[in-house]
């Protein structure tokens, strides 16, 4: 049986004392300084020990010992086993050996908030971006999450570390296609070259549905034959969980025109197969950008365009304002179409699935009908 008592009676601070799960007689502060709070410590210590010694509890100080490749094994399972798709997986476990490297840690318990914060600022000051950054971050709170779940530490490193601004420090701007010079990329498409595994106008059709649904690169890659609904009432794109950025599963509508012509595409295909057929995933960007190039000069040979209409931005990349056209561009246009057509800023939101309203003003609030300027005249008939 355990007991609390002060060391002597200058002391505020209750001490335990009591027989560990090697027999061991343990001595140590409760850091408590209310006598009845330190007896509910002591006995939570002994129940650990004797659940410990009787094999039910994994002992703590041996679980810090483990290695941290070992936890990153068990990790890499615990996210197959959630659905985290392999990709997802394989950059978190990347990041984090980057970090691990970098600080030279071995075991779980050499994880430091200080040296998660020295990798960070190495990071910037080789250029790297806030997005890049906070990835880290993230790989190494679920890694850290993980191990106190588990119980391998005892509290985690990376509570109190805030990710870096992307809004502040971004790289990447990105601009959104008009709705003319969509007409001549869709033009241009038609007959265009085969360019990474796929026929213009089946490069055309993927466009046209990452704009539809806003649907990101990855998840357009990943979609299978069955994961579209087309012969229902409302014909919708399903995206699983397992492939979403947000780890949930979503339903996209569209519409009958875009239904129709994915169904014509897809219908000698199984249900198990993939909807665009992607060479390398890698050249996504790289690709939209050749035929964008491809449509901008289909568009001078053939309308002919004025001098000062030549050297505008129509469909070039980057424009003026350094924004440049890339794949995620066609997500960014989805979303652009909408709320310039009268779609609110959180139904938007909701269909673009940012996790904060903040997110989608920033990207489409300056786009969005300004209820202030067009009710200028409300009141006039009250008035007079």
């Amino acid at each position: 049986m355990g007991r609390i008592y002060k060391q002597d009676s200058k002391s505020d601070v209750w001490y335990a004392d009591y027989i560990d799960q090697n027999g061991n007689r343990k001595r140590r502060s409760t850091g408590c300084k209310d006598k009845a709070n330190a007896a509910k410590l002591l006995a939570k210590w002994e129940t650990e020990a004797r659940m410990i010694g009787e094999g039910l509890l994994a002992d703590p100080v041996s679980l810090q010992r483990e290695t941290i490749e070992s936890q990153l094994q068990k990790l890499q399972s615990h996210m197959a086993a959630k659905g985290d798709s392999a990709e997802h997986i394989t950059r978190t476990i990347k990041l984090i050996r980057d970090v691990v490297a970098f600080n030279n840690w071995i075991r779980m318990r050499d994880v430091s908030r200080d040296g998660i914060a020295d990798y960070a600022a190495y990071l910037k000051s080789n250029g790297l971006a806030a997005r890049t950054r906070g990835a880290m971050i993230t790989a190494m709170r679920t890694l850290c999450r993980y191990c106190v779940e588990r119980g391998v530490l005892r509290s985690d490193p990376t509570v109190g570390i805030k990710k870096p601004s992307v809004q502040e420090d971004r790289r990447i701007e990105r601009r959104m296609l008009s709705f003319e010079e969509w007409r001549w990329l869709s033009k241009a498409l038609e007959a265009g070259p085969d360019r990474n595994g796929m026929a213009g106008h089946q490069r055309r059709l993927m466009y046209r549905t990452a704009i539809e649904t806003g649907l990101r690169s990855g998840e357009l890659r990943a979609l299978k034959v069955a994961n579209l609904q087309l012969d229902v009432d409302q014909p919708h794109i399903i995206a699983k969980a397992k492939i979403t950025k947000n780890s949930k599963t979503v339903r996209q509508f569209i519409s009958d025109k875009l239904a129709a012509d994915l169904a014509d595409f897809v219908h000698r295909k199984s249900p198990g197969v993939t909807v665009f057929a992607v060479a390398d995933r890698t050249q996504m960007a790289g690709t939209l950008r050749k035929d964008v190039e491809d449509a901008r000069q289909l568009w001078i040979e053939t309308a002919k365009p004025k001098k000062h209409e030549i050297e505008s931005d129509f469909l070039k990349s980057p424009n003026a304002e350094g924004e440049i056209i890339d794949f995620h561009a066609l997500r960014h246009t989805a979303g652009a179409w909408r709320v310039i057509n009268g779609m609110t800023l959180p139904e938007c939101q909701q269909l673009m699935r940012h996790s904060t309203i903040v997110l989608t003003i920033d990207c489409y609030g300056h786009l969005a009908k300004d209820a202030m300027s067009n009710n200028r005249n409300l009141l006039e008939k009250l008035i007079g």
